[in-house]
């Protein structure tokens, strides 16, 4: 813009006195956005919500905690209750192996558990509609 009068001058300084206004109001936005952000609470769940919508997350922890609770009840049903030191390694190697089978192998298991109630609980009257 180019300053030829006294007008043109006032009309910079209004331009410029707006610009500065709007200038402040972002900062200020930007402070409290800010300032919020570091709260401790939304660090939190700004990171678990990064961890959660990352790329295979809830498929692999469905496979770790299948295979955990498989391998905790094929401890408890071929140990029982384990008194003994060495019964207890013993139940923890087996409960760790189980464990590290199924959730390699989830997949599988998965696809033949799901053929198999699908079996299991199909209709045997063809003519029976429901």
């Amino acid at each position: 813009m180019e300053i030829k009068n006294s007008v043109d001058l006032k009309a910079a300084i209004q331009t410029l006195k707006d610009r500065q206004q709007q200038e402040k109001k972002e900062l200020v936005e930007n402070f409290h956005a800010f300032s919020e952000s570091i709260k401790p609470i939304n660090i939190i769940k700004s990171t678990f919500n990064k961890v959660k919508e990352s790329p295979g997350f809830s498929g692999n922890v469905l496979k770790a905690t299948m295979g955990l609770g498989v391998g905790l009840i094929s401890k408890r049903f071929l140990l029982g209750k384990t008194p003994g030191l060495f019964k207890r390694i013993v139940g923890s190697a087996i409960e760790m192996g189980v464990a590290g089978l199924v959730s390699k192998n989830s997949d599988s298991i998965k696809s033949k558990g799901s053929r198999f109630f699908k079996n299991l609980f199909r209709s045997n009257h063809k003519g029976v509609v429901m």
